[in-house]
């Protein structure tokens, strides 16, 4: 009768008995840079997919529109449409923020591996800059402008929040059409309620933006510079 095979020693084990420990953290912490590098670049090709998904809906809504509007069925295939695209368009913008604040976090990942970089060899810093207090987390490097939460209004989320509250305002104002008011009544209605979605869904991220930043700012090894700055 054979004898068992010898047990194999535990792979952290191993790891503490490695000869050249240095060298495996540095393969380690390539590999974890090129992790977050790629997980950036999927956010942003996810941000992209998803608004231009919503931005197609809502055109191809509007071109069938268009070939109904003479038609006893058009404002029946509005008040099918609008909710629907107007639900899309929560939907996607609440993921818009999601992959934004992934962003961020991957990034300022990235920024605690580049400052260790700095530190390598003496007079390394100067070829692994980091933001300072004039730049933001989701800015790579500094560019000399200052942050500010007016950033927020240029997002891509921003964007279809805005794009969004339209469609909202414009379903409203249809539906009090329908319902007796008068032409002006209906439309501003219209209008106050796309501002003030418009403004909630500022709010919102802007909430969120302050959530990631005190989580960044929490973070082991964080960047002074960078967890103080405003998340724009």
């Amino acid at each position: 009768m054979s004898s068992p095979p010898p047990a194999l020693p535990q792979a952290k084990w191993s790891a503490g008995e490695l000869p050249d420990r240095p060298t495996a953290f540095y393969n380690a912490l390539l590999t974890e840079h090129f992790v977050l590098e790629s997980a950036r670049g999927i956010t942003v090709n996810e941000s992209s997919s998803r608004a231009s998904l919503y931005l197609m809906t809502l055109s191809s809504s509007l071109v069938a529109f268009g070939f109904l509007s003479n038609t006893p069925i058009a404002f029946g295939f509005l008040g099918v449409v609008i909710p629907v695209v107007f639900l899309l368009g929560i939907f996607t913008y609440e993921r818009l923020v999601e992959t934004s604040l992934e962003d961020v976090a991957a990034l300022a990942s990235i920024q605690r591996i580049r400052r260790y970089y700095s530190t390598l060899l003496p007079g390394a810093d100067a070829y692994f800059p980091v933001p300072t207090e004039r730049g933001a987390p989701n800015e790579l490097l500094d560019t000399g402008r200052s942050a500010s939460w007016r950033g927020i209004f240029f997002t891509t989320s921003s964007a279809i929040a805005v794009v969004n509250s339209i469609v909202a305002g414009s379903g409203i104002a249809l539906a009090l059409d329908i319902l007796a008011f008068t032409g002006l009544q209906a439309i501003m209605t219209g209008v106050i309620a796309a501002f003030v979605m418009a403004v909630l869904h500022g709010m919102y991220q802007a909430r969120r933006y302050a959530t990631m930043k005190r989580m960044i700012a929490s973070a082991p090894g964080a960047i002074p510079n960078l967890a103080a700055a405003p998340i724009v």
